[in-house]
């Protein structure tokens, strides 16, 4: 992982991720961020989203997961939650499949959106990066 992928994440504003809360509004400070850096550096952080979504992805974790363990968007979303929360929670979760959040409203699709975003408002272009992993539920077969 690069460097700078979990400073990037810590600028989610996590104070409006939830149900009753704004997640777009929670993802602009990292849009915006995103978007002041190199183009390679854009790439990168959807590489390393993807490569910590990857990691998270299998039958304990989803398991775990409850309810949102049971759907495939749910669970990518569950997953999307946990990286949202920063390098200390995500990697509680890593090492720890027990605690992931079983609450269907710990879901933060939007993060998925993020390098997109900030490509678009950089460059004007379309975005058409594909990371090196897959962040699909049910991608990592190896842990399923």
């Amino acid at each position: 992982m690069n460097p700078d992928f979990w400073g990037l994440v810590a600028k989610i504003d996590r104070a409006q991720i939830g149900e009753t809360k704004d997640d777009e509004a929670a993802l602009a400070p990292l849009v915006t961020a995103l978007a002041a850096l190199p183009r390679a550096r854009i790439e990168a952080f959807e590489d390393d989203l993807a490569a910590a979504l990857f990691a998270l992805d299998g039958k304990t974790y989803a398991e775990a997961a409850g309810e949102s363990g049971q759907s495939d968007d749910g669970f990518l979303y569950a997953r999307c939650w946990v990286v949202a929360q920063g390098r200390e929670h995500y990697a509680s979760v890593l090492a720890e499949p027990s605690l992931m959040h079983r609450d269907v409203d710990a879901w933060f699709e939007p993060l998925l959106d993020a390098a997109r975003a900030a490509w678009e408002e950089k460059t004007g272009e379309e975005w058409d990066h594909t990371p090196p992993h897959d962040w699909e539920t049910g991608s990592n077969a190896a842990a399923w």
